[in-house]
């Protein structure tokens, strides 16, 4: 028998969401009246964060040593405040001897054989949390297996002294946990709330199945400790060290598939302890933590660096990088190295691990900054004793959780948020500058290079977007490429990869002057409309004077970024510039990759944040005219501090801000937001069809439940984001946002202000919005009747200007036509007149208006022919055709409007309708066939309102720009039983939507399927079915096979598609794809199948589908089905990783192991 997650609703098993909980807590002798408090400070924590009502969490209480002792009933409290009241007044220590198996029994008579007041079992299971302090003093495992055999799921604890092997025989399945102390049942209180909702809906199945690990939070790491083992003959220092790897060790989820960690000592040699394939059984880690002891010798580090990048953080023995694991050193140290660690450091960083270093009482401040990861601040801790590692140790931790979450999706999300943005920087010239002196090494010049193509990778180049030139300098310059020379992102990253370092002095001025002449000729080329930037990047002092010509580049109004490693000087940095803000500086060329994101949003931001508006909320924890922003602190008590429309300009709110006096109490986070919802409302300033936000502060642990009002807030389109310092709970942080990239948690208020930039672009751009219309055919059908005076043509005309901009204009993106009308329609242009977005723009902004009267009907029948292959519509090539009438009056051949438009619709032909004052609103529905195609506004003034809704209609409609010739993908999709099958129909329904957006021939794009469960089904191999319409129409006769989930074995089986005789082009070179949906955690071993076909260079991408009730990851339809089409057309170039926001169905380790390219999409999608 093993046990496995219920997922899902499916006709087969229902899943719980709530369930009846008894918390049996030690009270004997051996947990002592000193433990007792922080056990009591655990159960007040648990019974604040689940949500305790009628219908949801019962909650009961007791507490043992030679017998029990009731606190209370399931039914005694129904909410959360009478028992917390109990816990203070009546919860006291007992003492006595432990005799658990006593108390199962008396618990098991108590708590689960009584009449349950109508509870359902199946609906609300009985789930029994037993915390033991030592090894019981009498047999457990029969009372046990009583309690289990009635149904009760039992989570153990185990604290100090606890049996392993009772703990194991009380569990269900894997529910055992062994902590070291009572003091780390703090760290473990947030994980036990996600353990108890595992329990919830866990259920047993016979089967032979290997179940795959659960792990807790985000613990997929491998880690290794290094560690400074002479301590200067003071044993109660080495104590002190060896108290803090235990208590770090004890907090960790350290398993096969989860957390594994290496220990390694060093003093005049090193010493591998255990490697991180021994570091996977945490009894064994504490024990061999128990048996280090002190040696004596001097430091040498760098050496000791040099070891564990050779043999520590290799695959022979157990690191996980190739399957895409965080890599994380953490070097501790008291004493500066006697030799070199810079190399080493950079070396082991190359190789992509993090590493912290902490120094204690002598260690050098610039040998551990130099040592650890870009930024310092993050991954340096500097303690004055070793007494003070105790301490530490709670922040310790969370920096650990951060780091591997911010590796597994923070970083990849964020970047993806990021590169959308930069979408708004449609046209802009930028200049490299690339220090090539003969102070820079070969490798770190490589490092600047491959740098820089990944800056400029992140615009979109063309001739008439992003240009980039390059000049390297040194005593002289070299033009490397003028701007216009490159017109792709290719070529480009090819002349960038094949620039040769020149050698020689550091003359930036020189250079800077040299440049300046290039960028004023780039001006011209463009007649000075286009933002111009200027790249610097440099790792010495410059010779010459570099003030006069950075004053002219400013004159020009070219921006400066000015990026310094190793012996740039920070001054000449600054003056560069002209701004602190756009200055970067980085102790080694490895951490420039770790830069490259605030370098692209500092270019990106301006045009990301030119058209914003927004209703910003800010709710600031106080226990511990474009934007409008309001103000609401809150503690125990909420106090509203400033309305949205209270103040309007910059100077005013950020006066309001500095008045705000502190309200102090309690952290009640939950009732803060429920609160804070009504000030999104038109009565306390919020605008109509304006973006809103909310922004939480805090510092401090909720006492009350968060998710529910978070969701509520989220379902009304509220995005919201959480900046949290140590002190508040992350899994909070996340239930409020929804995703973790989302919230910004750091360990002092200090460092907040360097998130400052990330959130504003966060909110200038958000990235659920569909930003370029990327290939479409485009009919604007203008209204240009007598009703309408010349400024309202105008606004017309910025109307439909406006969309046009949003669009990647040309012959093989997209096609824009316009025909005007009243009495009788006149084209303006058709689909293959115009091939450039300023022709376009042109044409439109000349045109003037007919006069006459209304006849619409007769303009969309006319429009028809614009719509035929002879006049430039690809409707034959399968993209999508959009036709866009703007309308102010009645029609005066309303009677014909519906049968004209419904034909234009049979054709395949998109019909968006807006209305403006004296449209009638009953036309505009029958021009659009749908409520959700037409839009209506009272005034002109009134478009720019509706801008962005229509907007997002067209841009959700173009299909993805696709530069791939040719590939081979294979979708393997999850029929088991935790895809319900309405969730199936929409799985079939996304991949038909994904076909559409490919050429599918035997030439181009080929497609198979196959599915699974523990059965696997092929369904149609590669190339058998050819043609758009004759694949959609398979996909959707799949039926679903149910079962369990073995994605392991679907992965070994679905490999034979990818093989010549099956149809793929494999050993011709066509980029091989396996897309990968599925909602469930695999019950067999998932990474060495995914590893066996990545070999055979097959690029895997997943879908992971889960319960969200996330609003902002629009229909999956929209941008994620792009997102997901532009990867699988980039397949064979750079690869990106995606771990979009798995839910804690989602096994992290399976997710990391079988994926390249993870996306996470909703379920009711």
């Amino acid at each position: 028998m093993v046990l496995i997650i219920c997922m899902g609703k499916f006709p087969h098993a229902s899943c719980p969401e709530y369930a009846d909980v008894v918390f049996l807590v030690d009270s004997s002798d051996h947990l002592g009246a000193k433990s007792f408090p922080l056990v009591k400070t655990f159960i007040n924590r648990m019974i604040s964060s689940l949500p305790i009502e009628a219908h949801k969490y019962r909650v009961a209480l007791a507490q043992y040593s030679d017998q029990l002792h009731s606190e209370f009933q399931l039914g005694t409290f129904k909410s959360r405040n009478p028992m917390l009241n109990h816990l203070k007044k009546n919860f006291g220590f007992v003492g006595g001897s432990l005799r658990i198996g006593q108390a199962l029994r008396e618990a098991h008579r108590t708590y689960f054989s009584r009449p349950d007041s109508g509870r359902d079992k199946k609906q609300f299971p009985p789930i029994l949390v037993v915390l033991a302090s030592a090894e019981s003093e009498d047999d457990v495992e029969e009372a046990s297996k009583a309690l289990r055999g009635d149904g009760v799921r039992i989570i153990s604890v185990g604290l100090q002294s606890a049996s392993e092997q009772e703990l194991k025989a009380m569990a269900t399945g894997q529910f055992h946990f062994n902590l070291r102390s009572a003091r780390d049942l703090g760290a473990f209180a947030p994980n036990m709330t996600q353990i108890i909702k595992e329990a919830t809906q866990y259920r047993e199945v016979a089967t032979d199945d290997i179940l795959v690990e659960v792990c807790q939070g985000p613990s997929v790491a491998d880690l290794v400790f290094l560690l400074d083992v002479s301590v200067n003959g003071s044993q109660e220092n080495f104590d002190y060290l060896k108290e803090f790897l235990e208590e770090s060790v004890s907090a960790l989820d350290i398993k096969e598939n989860c957390m594994r960690v290496g220990l390694v000592t060093y003093s005049n040699e090193t010493k591998v302890i255990n490697s991180l394939s021994r570091g996977v059984n945490k009894s064994e880690v504490l024990q061999n933590i128990q048996n280090l002891s002190p040696r004596a010798g001097k430091a040498y580090t760098g050496a000791a660096i040099r070891k564990i990048r050779k043999e520590v953080f290799s695959a022979r023995n157990g690191s996980r990088k190739n399957q895409g694991v965080p890599q994380i050193a953490v070097l501790v140290t008291h004493r500066p190295s006697e030799d070199n660690v810079t190399k080493a450091a950079v070396n082991l960083r190359r190789e992509g691990v993090t590493i912290f270093t902490m120094g204690i009482e002598g260690a050098s401040d610039s040998q551990l900054e130099k040592i650890a990861s870009h930024p310092a601040e993050q991954h340096v801790s500097k303690l004055k004793t070793f007494s003070e590692l105790a301490a530490h140790n709670q922040t310790f931790l969370k920096k650990l959780r951060n780091q591997i979450t911010l590796t597994v999706s923070v970083f990849s999300e964020r970047t993806e948020t990021l590169k959308s943005g930069c979408v708004d920087t449609e046209e802009a010239d930028i200049y490299l500058l690339i220090d090539g002196s003969g102070s820079t090494q070969a490798t770190d010049f490589h490092e600047m290079k491959t740098f820089l193509s990944e800056v400029v990778g992140m615009f979109n180049i063309a001739p008439q977007k992003v240009r980039v030139g390059a000049v390297q300098y040194a005593d002289s310059w070299d033009l490397e490429f003028e701007i216009n020379k490159y017109t792709n992102k290719h070529d480009l990253g090819k002349a960038i990869e094949n620039i040769r370092q020149m050698g020689g002095n550091t003359n930036t001025g020189a250079a800077l002057n040299f440049t300046l002449g290039l960028l004023q000729k780039a001006k011209k080329q463009r007649g000075n409309r286009v933002p111009c930037h200027l790249v610097v990047l440099t790792n010495g002092m410059s010779k010459d004077s570099i003030l006069e010509p950075a004053n002219r580049l400013r004159e020009e109004l070219i921006r400066v970024y000015a990026i310094g490693v190793k012996e740039a000087n920070q001054t000449q940095l600054r003056e560069i510039a002209g701004e602190d803000k756009r200055v970067y500086y980085v102790h080694d060329f490895d951490a420039l990759k770790d830069i490259r994101n605030q370098v692209v949003q500092e270019i990106c931001a301006e045009e990301a944040c030119k058209e914003m508006k927004a209703d910003i909320m800010f709710l600031v924890d106080s226990s511990g005219n474009r934007v409008q922003i309001g103000v609401v602190q809150f503690s125990d008590i909420n106090k509203e501090e400033f309305q949205l429309n209270r103040y309007m300009s910059q100077n005013e709110i950020s006066n309001a801000i500095d008045r705000m006096a502190h309200i102090g109490e309690t952290t009640l986070t939950g009732s803060a937001l429920t609160f804070v919802s009504q000030y999104f409302s038109p009565a306390k300033g919020a605008r109509p069809n304006v973006r809103r936000f909310l922004i939480l502060i805090t510092d401090g642990e909720a006492q009350d439940i968060v998710k529910d009002p978070a969701v509520a807030l989220r379902q009304e389109g509220i995005i919201i984001y959480s900046v949290g310092v140590f002190g508040s709970n992350v899994t909070q942080l996340e239930e409020i946002s929804g995703r973790p990239e989302m919230v910004f948690y750091v360990e002092n208020f200090d460092i907040l202000q360097h998130i400052e930039d990330d959130l504003v672009f966060g909110i200038c751009s958000p990235r659920e919005e569909c930003k370029r219309i990327e290939v479409l055919d485009v009919v604007f059908v203008i209204d240009s009747s007598g009703s309408i005076d010349h400024d309202e043509y105008n606004i017309m005309k910025d109307f439909m200007v406006d969309l046009v901009k949003k669009a990647d204009v040309g012959k093989n993106q997209v096609r824009f036509g316009a025909l005007k009308y009243a009495d009788d329609p006149e084209v303006l242009f058709y689909l293959d007149d115009l091939s450039t977005k300023w022709e376009v723009i042109s044409v439109l902004q000349k045109d003037q208006p007919m006069g006459g009267n209304t006849y619409t009907a007769e303009a969309l029948g006319f429009s028809d022919h614009m719509f035929t292959e002879a006049r430039g519509s690809r409707l034959h090539k399968g993209v999508p055709q959009v036709l866009i009438v703007i309308t102010d009056g009645e029609s005066h051949d309303a009677d014909k409007l519906n049968d004209t438009a419904k034909a234009l619709r049979d054709k395949g032909i998109l019909v968006l309708a807006v209305g403006i004052a004296g449209a009638n609103p009953v036309e505009l529905l029958a021009m659009a066939g749908s409520s959700d195609k037409y839009f209506f506004v009272e005034t002109f003034g009134g478009l720019k309102g509706i801008f962005s809704d229509v907007s997002a209609s067209v841009c959700n409609s173009s299909k993805v720009d696709c530069e791939i010739e040719k590939v081979d993908l294979v979708f393997l999709m999850d029929g088991s039983n935790s895809i319900h099958p309405d969730d199936f129909k929409k799985m079939k329904e996304f991949l038909a939507s994904v076909v559409q957006d490919f050429d599918v021939s035997v030439n181009r794009v080929r497609i198979g399927a196959a599915q699974f469960s523990h059965t696997y089904r092929p369904e149609f191999p590669l190339g058998t079915f050819i043609g758009k319409k004759e694949i959609s129409f398979q996909i959707e006769n799949i039926q679903q096979i149910f079962g369990y989930t073995h994605i392991g074995a679907a992965l070994r089986e679905v490999g034979d598609y990818f093989r010549p005789d099956m149809g793929s082009r494999i050993n011709a070179g066509t980029p091989q794809v396996l897309l990968v949906l599925t909602d469930g955690q695999s019950q067999d071993e998932v990474a060495q199948a995914a590893e066996e076909l990545r070999h055979k260079g097959i690029d895997i991408y997943s879908v992971g589908i889960g319960d969200v009730d996330d609003q902002q990851l629009i229909q999956i339809t929209g941008t994620v089905k792009k997102r997901i089409v532009r990867n699988i057309c980039t397949s064979g170039g750079e690869s990106s990783k995606y771990l979009m926001r798995p839910s804690y169905f989602f096994s992290f380790p399976m997710l990391l192991t079988f994926s390249s390219s993870s996306i996470y999409i909703p379920r009711g999608w």
